[in-house]
């Protein structure tokens, strides 16, 4: 045996975003945090660039063809990127397009560029994006219809904010417009057309004081929206901004993790703050921690079954192997052994959680002191919350959804088993949790998508065919969060502006 697997079953074969089911909670969770900026709506300004475009599409084309419109948009946002390059590279990222625009860059800053090989026939190998409708329709279309800033049609229009921030964008970019359609309708730019749109329209460079400032601002941090959405959104700019200013640097994502869970600060300072916002963040980064540990249990199993077992082997007493080789012999029952550690040293699960994400993001078995990390990490969650403080497992428990695949469930599993020994309980976890809700999961998948997702096989009794996968934190949307701040111009190179300052001091974390 190879090692590949060698299922032959109908559909095709993918590695599954979230095999155990747990992920989705994590994310449910964030994206109640972060609502309307996903981890790839990268910039600010595009919020007004798209409607702004939608709304030129209107005035010269009168059309409701799907084709014309995509080509429409593609155009301009091809536009977008390489001009924005021709203009200053400086704060250029995450523009969609970026790669091909970087490579056309030079040319077109001497010579010009007719847009239409890239963008005309995205089945072209030459086409600077292969959506139809660019990242346009990948990324801001479904945000900005959601806001009702579109409307949800094939060929939309503006519609109330959108109208508000198209006519804003108009006003900063002034006469640069008719640069912008008459390129739009050529397909070609010059040189010199380039470098005036890009200056115009650089996403870094939003008029300080401009109606389109304001109006981006207010979208941000809707100081007169009481929605939910609206005060998610505008609490966690109010902590990532206060984080930074304590000390956090802007993007440094595993700082703001620390901060939300543990409340601490880079210095190892108490974060004094409290807010039911920042108690969901920590909800999220305690599910983090469970998704993490059960994927590092997944890869030793199914690495373990590959190596030692290739034939296959009874899931129980794969389980138990993968725990005999990890987790010291004792007879403590779990209610013990998780309580001694949560009084110990170790009961760090950011220092815990390390070694098993460096061995999931290389693909690999976990190493022995690996698992046990993995273990300890459990031992400490459940210790830590087992009584519901802090509102985390309720909070986890209520965004988890319909299938209750959360660490609430690994926890109430571990509830019920706290009198087993420390073994026997992860037994019971390692089963219903990995074995059991990966064959639920992967199923359902199969037989509703034709996407087999399995990651081993359980037949005849014997649990085979195993394949290690590559696992890691989901992507909280705070990257691109603390992006749009330094578009809106909450933030610069010195960290909180004084724009940003203001604005902590009128507003509270709720």
């Amino acid at each position: 045996m190879n090692g590949d697997p060698l299922w032959t079953k109908t559909g095709s074969w993918t590695m599954g975003l979230d095999p155990l089911g747990l992920q989705a909670t994590s994310i449910r969770i964030y994206q109640s945090l972060v609502p309307n900026i996903t981890n790839i709506t990268n910039r600010l300004r595009y919020y007004a660039y798209f409607p702004w475009l939608v709304s030129l599409y209107e005035k010269l084309h009168h059309s409701d063809d799907p084709a014309k419109f995509a080509n429409f948009m593609r155009r301009g946002e091809a536009l977008y990127a390489l001009a924005t390059l021709v203009d200053d590279q400086q704060g250029s990222d995450g523009l969609g397009g970026s790669n091909w625009a970087s490579q056309h860059r030079s040319e077109a800053a001497v010579n010009g560029i007719d847009f239409r090989p890239y963008t005309d026939d995205r089945t072209s190998p030459q086409t600077y994006l292969q959506a139809s409708r660019g990242n346009y329709g990948v990324a801001y279309a479904p945000t900005l219809v959601e806001m009702e800033w579109l409307t949800r049609s094939s060929v939309p229009v503006t519609n109330g904010r959108g109208e508000t921030v198209a006519s804003a964008f108009a006003h900063s970019i002034g006469q640069v417009a008719d640069n912008i359609e008459a390129v739009l309708l050529a397909g070609t730019a010059t040189a010199k057309q380039l470098q005036d749109i890009g200056a115009a329209i650089h996403p870094a460079k939003i008029p300080s004081g401009s109606q389109e400032q304001s109006v981006l601002r207010e979208f941000l941090i809707g100081t007169h929206d009481t929605t939910k959405d609206a005060l998610s959104r505008r609490s966690t700019i109010w902590l990532v901004l206060d984080l930074i200013r304590k000390g956090v640097a802007p993007g440094d994502i595993d700082a703001l993790r620390k901060a939300f869970y543990a409340r601490r600060l880079p210095n190892d300072d108490v974060y004094n703050q409290s807010a039911e916002t920042l108690d969901r963040w920590r909800a999220y980064q305690a599910n983090e921690f469970g998704q993490v540990a059960l994927a590092g249990a997944l890869n030793a199993l199914t690495g373990l079954q590959r190596e030692d077992h290739p034939s296959g082997i009874e899931p129980k007493d794969l389980i138990g192997k993968v725990i005999a080789s990890s987790l010291p012999a004792s007879n403590q029952s779990w209610s013990q052994w998780a309580s001694s550690l949560a009084t110990d040293s170790e009961a760090d699960e950011l220092r815990l959680i390390e070694p098993i994400l460096q061995d999931l993001g290389n693909g690999v078995r976990p190493a022995e002191e690996t698992m046990l990390c993995a273990f300890k990490l459990l031992a400490v969650l459940w210790a830590r919350w087992a009584k519901g403080d802090e509102a985390v497992r309720p909070i986890i428990a209520r965004m988890a959804g319909p299938d209750g695949r959360s660490l609430d469930g690994v926890l109430r599993t571990l509830d019920l088993a706290q009198s087993l020994t420390a073994g026997e309980a992860l037994a019971a976890v390692m089963l219903k949790h990995v074995v059991i809700d990966h064959q639920i999961i992967a199923g359902r998948k199969l037989s509703t998508a034709g996407t087999f997702t399995y990651h081993f096989l359980v037949e005849d009794g014997l649990l085979s065919e195993g394949l290690l996968g590559e696992y890691g934190y989901t992507t909280p949307r705070l990257f691109n969060l603390t992006r749009v701040l330094r578009d809106a111009g909450y933030l610069s190179d010195d960290g909180v502006t004084s724009d940003g300052e203001a604005f902590l001091e009128q507003h509270q974390p709720l």
